[in-house]
């Protein structure tokens, strides 16, 4: 049921970022400003007639935070061409994608969504999305199947996840508001998914994209067992931070909002010096013989 997908993607390959869950809510916190977010934190856009400023950061139109970013149609269709906003999204072995998206309305432009490719060597496989179409039908979709989920409605938020075991069970699953609702092989051909896609062929209407979270599932499953066993003091703090675990620490590693490491120790020990570093939000990431645990510490 896909439409054909141009050569388009960026070549740069993606900087993979060590943390577990990254979320992207286009929030000023997060280094995002309003107005077109096509240069943003690596968002590009492929097209023949749509403008960079067409994709916008907003304000008060979010489902979560105060942000989001509205695509709006300039009703200059093209037949059986696609408009691509995209992000690289790190390779992992298993990994989940979700979005709340939001669509502007029916008999217009045809979407798809929470779109995943494996771009490599030039060549784009796509792993699978969520087609919705102009008669209000839509499919949790790709090359090998589908499966009708019923009729959308315009101006509703919906909560879209796609997880993809490239490893184990080599299976793409699809999440329609937390509710597993499709189960598919994946494509051979998909080696890992490294491009995160919202596409639309610009006929008359737009979306609203919002609170897009990245897991690496491998990683979570072993934070989400030891939890409990990690814990930080202060937090807010302007000097040093406590760690407290009981399992022996490995390593600590500290990253600043833009996923750059701006510390890192080696060595058993239970207390970091983070008084030289600017205010502002970090993501500490502890290493212990029974996993990797990250938190969220703020530098005051």
């Amino acid at each position: 049921m896909k439409k054909t997908l141009f050569s388009f993607l960026a070549t740069a390959l993606f900087s993979v970022s060590s943390f577990s869950q990254q979320k992207i809510s286009f929030e000023t916190s997060e280094g995002y400003n309003l107005g077109s977010v096509i240069g943003q934190k690596e968002w590009t856009v492929q097209t023949e007639n749509v403008p960079n400023s067409s994709f916008q950061v907003v304000t008060g139109k979010a489902s979560d935070g105060t942000n989001a970013v509205e695509v709006t149609s300039t009703n200059a269709y093209l037949e059986n061409k696609m408009t691509y906003l995209f992000k690289k999204i790190p390779e992992y072995n298993r990994l989940s994608v979700s979005a709340d998206v939001k669509l502007e309305k029916l008999d217009s432009s045809e979407y798809y969504m929470l779109s995943l490719y494996d771009h490599r060597n030039g060549e784009n496989s796509w792993a699978g999305g969520f087609n919705f179409l102009i008669s209000g039908n839509f499919y949790a979709d790709n090359n090998l199947n589908f499966q009708a989920l019923g009729k959308w409605i315009p101006g509703k938020w919906y909560n879209l996840k796609i997880e993809i075991d490239h490893v184990t069970e080599k299976n793409i699953k699809y999440y329609l508001d937390n509710q597993l609702v499709h189960t598919s092989p994946l494509s051979s051909k998909v080696v890992r998914a490294n491009d995160l896609n919202f596409e639309f062929d610009n006929d008359g209407s737009g979306f609203i994209v919002d609170n897009i979270i990245i897991k690496d599932m491998d990683q979570l499953s072993v934070s989400d067992i030891n939890k409990t066993q990690v814990n930080i003091f202060p937090n807010p703090t302007s000097d040093f931070i406590n760690i407290k675990s009981d399992e022996k620490i490995k390593s600590v590693k500290l990253y600043n909002v833009s996923g750059s490491l701006v510390k890192t120790e080696n060595n058993e020990f239970s207390r970091i010096n983070v008084s030289n570093l600017p205010k502002g939000n970090y993501l500490i990431s502890i290493e212990t013989d029974f996993g990797i645990e990250t938190k969220k510490i703020i530098k005051e």
